[in-house]
């Protein structure tokens, strides 16, 4: 099958992981079934649906995103199902003052805040992402930025939010110095990513729909050792950690050619998001 990768070798990987989870939680009725569907799926990795190639083309973050914009919005992203209630509350615990929303993208959390009655300032590089977010906020202050050099002041906010972007720079520190720069003396920042886990083992990526085809934006897996040492390095004292897993639902609703339980096996109570909220000195 040359170099490709495709839905066949993903499925193996997860009927190979429900394996290895089956012995870890000692569930050995279980193992029985994973081997005989990995033997039919290798016999059949020639065949549809499992010689579809996974290997998606790959966007830049920029580019990426233009084209992602219009549908960003649309339900049934896992990632920001577990993400958007555990983010938000969190960003009721801010203190009182103005809050950055960083890759603020469309603005959900933006628009979130400023219904709370918070003063909001969104930076996004993406101009079509914006665009979605000024409609949605045409009132609010939205700029265009990198998260490496923030278009705001020092000390400006007393809360900042950062959700689901650190994951597609390569280095995490710079931006993270650039959050703490704006924060206040006892300012808090709430930062959420794609776990790490699903990022670097499952290669999981941020995948949208490109005239009728599937494309992907290249994501990075950063550690937690990553995290905490940027912290560290920009004054900022971890308060509080969140890693919600996927539900035995949403687990079984990825699977593919009909191995449902394999998925349910494999993914269920997997960590896909990785919540923090710190706070600088």
């Amino acid at each position: 099958m040359g170099e490709t990768f495709t839905e066949g070798h993903y499925v193996l990987g997860i009927e190979g992981l429900a394996l290895l989870r089956a012995g870890a939680g000692r569930r050995f009725d279980r193992a029985g079934q994973r081997v005989r569907e990995i033997e039919e799926i290798v016999r059949a990795l020639e065949e549809h649906p499992y010689s579809e190639r996974r290997d998606l083309p790959e966007y830049g973050v920029g580019a990426g995103y233009a084209e992602w914009a219009e549908s960003y919005d649309d339900p049934g992203n896992d990632t920001i199902a577990l993400e958007q209630p555990i983010v938000r509350a969190l960003l009721d615990e801010l203190p009182p003052g103005p809050v950055l929303d960083a890759a603020c993208g469309t603005g959900r959390h933006a628009a979130y805040l400023a219904g709370a009655g918070r003063e909001v300032t969104g930076v996004d590089a993406s101009e079509a992402m914006l665009d979605r977010a000024r409609a949605r906020l045409p009132e609010a202050d939205l700029r265009v930025g990198e998260l490496s050099t923030l278009p705001v002041a020092d000390e400006t906010f007393a809360g900042a939010v950062c959700a689901l972007a650190l994951s597609h720079l390569p280095e995490i520190g710079p931006a993270i110095a650039e959050l703490a720069r704006v924060l206040r003396p006892g300012g808090r920042l709430v930062l959420s990513n794609p776990h790490p886990f699903v990022t670097g083992v499952l290669g999981w990526r941020a995948v949208f729909a490109r005239g009728g085809e599937r494309a992907m934006i290249p994501e990075n897996a950063h550690r937690h050792s990553e995290y905490v040492t940027a912290f560290a390095s920009a004054g900022l004292r971890v308060r509080r950690l969140v890693e919600p897993g996927l539900t035995r639902a949403q687990a079984r609703a990825r699977a593919k050619a009909g191995h449902g339980d394999a998925f349910e096996d494999a993914l269920a109570g997997v960590p896909a998001v990785i919540v923090w909220k710190v706070e600088r000195g």
